[in-house]
């Protein structure tokens, strides 16, 4: 009678093993510790990073301004061989003075023409090379910016507002500084290829493409000054597009504003300054000092001038007390972006 029979024995182990994987199989919805390798916390930002760089390389386009981003190092390259191939060989002057009849009659354009006339080229050779570096931010990478920026940056932020994605992110350890700071380095990594990395490497070009050495004593402090004209181009630009992207669901509203602020700004400061125009050759005679058209009192109605007035700064050819109010501009623009972004990145986690 106290025999049990195999069938019965079979089903009570089952039934056994049964509840046994209930406690530990998928339905069990109590903490699990995690197998695999841990990241440090300080490198948590990079993995926002990382995805926002491998989702915008995807963009063909944006492979296309890279690509469109590098060729005027060559152009700028020959104007810096030329200058130093002249300083050094008066024949190569005669190559040099027609190409420099097209420019605008500046007075640095001024004083480099004189420097060749008289040959004080060497004398001169920080002028011109800062001249060249200038240019080099304030015109092709500048526009190839304000196109690659509003490629990247409006669906950053808005899709993960749409998506409500800070409800996955935020439940990880994952603070909003370092969500935050994902973000924008991932755009910074994209801003660095078109402004510091191709502009450090036409200073390298102008270096070696140089007959001798001696012209890094003259010019060592231009890495430098290059570091510093890409911040100024990057962190203002990069907060605002992130803090537009904020404000929205639709990347394309985003994208919208974007451009609307860039191209507004820059007809506006070209409407209201057309009647100055008319009398800005009068300030030429002025050979102790700058002129440019970006040094009129309403260049902060447009942000592309209001940072070439900073760049122009930076790169040696204004006081800082020209450009104090500029500064002041874009860091007020910088702060109010990013107080804006993180309010808009907390919201979720409020309701």
């Amino acid at each position: 009678m106290n025999d049990v029979s195999p069938s019965v024995l079979r089903s009570g182990q089952l039934d056994d093993g049964a509840r046994r994987l209930k406690g530990q199989g998928i339905h069990n919805l109590g903490y699990r510790g995690w197998s695999g390798q841990l990241a440090s916390g300080w490198t948590r930002w990079l993995v926002i990073a990382l995805v926002v760089i491998r989702r915008s390389w995807q963009n063909t386009w944006l492979k296309r301004i890279l690509f469109f981003a590098w060729l005027p190092t060559l152009w700028f390259g020959t104007g810096l061989f030329l200058w130093e191939q002249a300083s050094n060989y008066p024949e190569w002057r005669a190559i040099v003075v027609p190409l420099t009849r097209g420019l605008p009659r500046t007075p640095v354009m001024e004083e480099l023409i004189a420097a060749l006339r008289i040959d004080d080229m060497a004398g001169q050779r920080h002028l011109a090379w800062g001249w060249l570096l200038k240019s080099f931010f304030r015109y092709p990478q500048a526009f190839l910016m304000v196109l690659m920026v509003g490629l990247i940056a409006p669906p950053l932020i808005s899709q993960d507002i749409r998506s409500r994605a800070f409800l996955i992110y935020f439940s990880r350890p994952l603070t909003r500084t370092e969500y935050v700071i994902g973000k924008l380095a991932g755009l910074w990594a994209y801003l660095a290829m078109i402004s510091a990395i191709p502009a450090l490497v036409l200073y390298v070009m102008g270096i070696l493409l140089s007959p001798s050495l001696d012209v890094i004593a003259a010019t060592w402090d231009f890495p430098l000054r290059i570091a510093a004209a890409s911040f100024v181009l990057m962190l203002p630009t990069s907060a605002l597009a992130l803090g537009l992207s904020s404000l929205t669901q639709e990347s394309r509203i985003a994208g919208f504003a974007w451009f609307a602020v860039w191209i507004l700004g820059w007809f506006t400061y070209s409407a209201v300054t057309s009647a100055q125009s008319f009398n800005s050759q009068s300030r030429f005679h002025d050979r102790n000092q700058i002129v440019e058209p970006v040094e009129s009192a309403w260049t902060h109605l447009s942000l592309y001038h209001t940072l070439g007035r900073v760049q122009n700064w930076v790169f040696g050819f204004s006081d800082l007390s020209d450009v104090v109010w500029s500064i002041v501009i874009l860091v007020v623009l910088t702060t109010g972006s990013l107080v804006i972004l993180f309010r808009r990145i907390s919201a979720p986690m409020r309701v």
